[in-house]
């Protein structure tokens, strides 16, 4: 077995969707490559690994996608995917520990989504992260239906910076990474406008990925008032009690990276009050000074400490992190 990316193979690239697809079990019309377009666009095949046989079928895939938080590079892993016939003989092992080791060095954390808790426990991975759910049945019809496009992307871009991005500690968007979300065609815009402007928006769908759930939402006035309104559309995620409504649950899978770079991140994150000295990965333990005390606690509960869903009160009042649909893979 060999292991390589589609950028020194892309014509290996549809027998990747394909794996990927099967793995998942989409179902037409749903399209992996239009769902994570960020993740399956050429200018992203260096971040696509693939393991490969002597007859070049590909046997697994594992892709990254590197952004910013907080001006630190993290990576988000997704189109994990392993062929069924050549499950359970380590290939996943060897894919997902090649892939981190690639990369831990230029990143603060990695960050995935799945259910299988203790299978990326193994890999060092601890669910983290706020996700609270809202809904309601009351009707609304203040909305209308489109989707993100050349004409309305600026005005989107704009509520993004100072509502969403404003209210939660998110990935940041270069211009190449909006044009990459107009790509996205199986997520539904709503807007509504106010004197030929459009006002508040909000995202719901993504094919097959995230059917039913508005995901991220933005507004020129009350938030908390957007978000008790969108509601009747759908299944609203936040990553905060922005209403008395919904339980707080794990959001994501996190895994630490870099040493010097996660000390980096959690010294913004917290404004200085935590500060990292080290993390022993073999006693899955982290060394930090809080109050110029020098403290040590289980990775784990370090990381959910901070990053919720219950933070430590001695933190106060941090920007949740919270990673639109749009962004994760």
């Amino acid at each position: 077995m060999k292991i390589t990316t589609l950028k020194a193979a892309p014509h290996l690239k549809n027998a990747t969707i394909d794996l990927v697809e099967r793995s998942f079990e989409y179902k037409k019309p749903n399209h992996f490559e239009i769902d994570f377009a960020p993740l399956m666009n050429e200018s992203n095949f260096h971040n696509c690994f693939i393991m490969i046989d002597e007859n070049e079928n590909v046997i697994a895939h594992i892709g990254v996608c590197e952004r910013n938080i907080l001006g630190v590079a993290v990576a988000m892993l997704g189109g994990i995917a392993v062929d069924e016939s050549h499950r359970g003989q380590g290939h996943f092992k060897e894919l997902i520990q090649d892939v981190m080791a690639e990369k831990r060095s230029d990143v603060a954390f990695f960050i995935l989504w799945s259910d299988q808790e203790d299978l990326y426990k193994k890999y060092g991975f601890h669910l983290c992260g706020t996700q609270i759910e809202i809904q309601n049945n009351d009707k609304s019809e203040e909305f209308q239906k489109t989707k993100l496009d050349a004409a309305n992307l600026k005005q989107i871009q704009n509520l993004y910076q100072k509502s969403f991005s404003h209210l939660y500690t998110t990935i940041e968007r270069s211009e190449h990474d909006w044009q990459q979300l107009l790509k996205i065609s199986s997520t539904d815009l709503y807007i509504k406008a106010t004197d030929g402007a459009i006002s508040d928006y909000f995202f719901m769908n993504k094919g097959q990925d995230l059917s039913g759930i508005i995901f991220e939402y933005g507004s020129q006035s009350d938030i908390k008032t957007l978000v008790k309104n969108i509601s009747a559309y759908g299944k609203v995620w936040t990553g905060a009690h922005l209403l008395d409504e919904g339980e707080a649950q794990y959001q994501f899978l996190l895994a630490p990276g870099d040493t010097k770079l996660l000390a980096v991140f959690m010294g913004l994150y917290t404004n200085e009050k935590i500060l990292i000295r080290e993390i022993n990965p073999m006693k899955q333990e982290v060394y930090f000074y809080f109050n110029d005390e020098l403290l040590a606690l289980k990775t784990e509960e370090f990381l959910q400490g901070v990053l919720g869903p219950a933070p430590f009160e001695e933190l106060g009042d941090l920007k949740p992190i919270f990673i639109s649909g749009l962004d994760s893979i």
